[in-house]
């Protein structure tokens, strides 16, 4: 069960909206607010108005198969009652079209610095567009060190995670993947345990489509990860090896360095 956003929170999305507006996503003053939306039974009404995003710039040319059919619209009204029971099977509240509804809808629309857009916007699919970051490290014959990627859209380093495609058996198979399109590692996993789960709001969140996040722990075989060197493909154009310390003269992607931290942690609990 996700917890409730903090004011920190809060305070963090705020500034983002104000200072950095995402592109093609409505105005402060344009967004759904609390007292648009109605509710009936176990549904939200949700009114259309220029809160919408449709259509946004970052689906224009993408397979078919990848996106998701912006509803409402044209051809169908509706999202297939098959996709709106898995949703409500996961305990996501619906709206008037079976679209999803963002875990944090109530403090997000009621606060009046942010509101929410409508609409999938920037996202392929509807509801949870899951990414996964998994944690690798090594420690058999030095230093605790963790295996790191520079990604080539801003140039920072975080570990090699990505979004969750649909054909991904689960989280687990994400992680492993993306090691091994970004990190050129195949890596033999021994366990993994998650050590972050969060809906995480910003820029991009509208109340129908939001990105969530894993963080796994990753116990891999050791004696691989002496052995094979990684390599930087996909969306990395570095990768490599770092210790903590070495960690903070580099420029670090987002909510990494919280997660390499929480690692450390758990592996000095394992390590007693």
């Amino acid at each position: 069960m996700l917890k409730e956003l903090s004011p920190a929170d809060l305070d963090h999305m705020a500034h983002k909206i104000k200072h950095e507006p995402y592109p093609g996503y409505p105005s402060l003053e344009n967004r759904l607010r609390i007292e648009h939306i109605q509710r009936h039974g176990n549904r939200l009404i949700i009114p259309e108005g220029p809160w919408q995003v449709k259509p946004h710039a970052n689906r224009r040319g993408k397979p078919a198969h990848l996106l998701d059919v912006e509803v409402p619209n044209d051809i169908s009204q509706f999202i297939e009652q098959s996709r709106a029971e898995r949703w409500a099977a996961q305990g996501i509240l619906l709206d008037q079209y079976n679209r999803p509804i963002h875990p944090y809808w109530r403090q997000i629309l009621s606060d009046p610095r942010l509101g929410l857009p409508t609409g999938i916007g920037f996202f392929y699919r509807y509801g949870p567009n899951m990414t996964v970051d998994p944690i690798i490290y090594r420690n058999a014959s030095g230093p605790l060190e963790f295996l790191l990627i520079r990604r080539a859209d801003n140039l920072e380093w975080g570990a090699a995670g990505g979004f969750e495609d649909e054909t991904d058996t689960d989280s687990i198979f994400t992680g492993l993947r993306e090691t091994c399109e970004e990190a050129g590692l195949t890596v033999p996993l021994k366990s993994a345990e998650l050590i972050h789960e969060s809906a995480p709001v910003g820029r991009r969140t509208t109340i129908h489509a939001w990105t969530g996040n894993k963080a796994y722990l990753m116990h891999c075989d050791q004696e691989y990860l002496y052995d094979v060197a990684p390599t930087a493909g996909d969306d990395a154009i570095d990768v490599g090896w770092f210790t903590r310390e070495a960690m903070n003269r580099l420029r670090m992607f987002d909510d990494h360095p919280m997660y390499i931290e929480t690692a450390m942690a758990r592996l000095a609990i394992l390590a007693r």
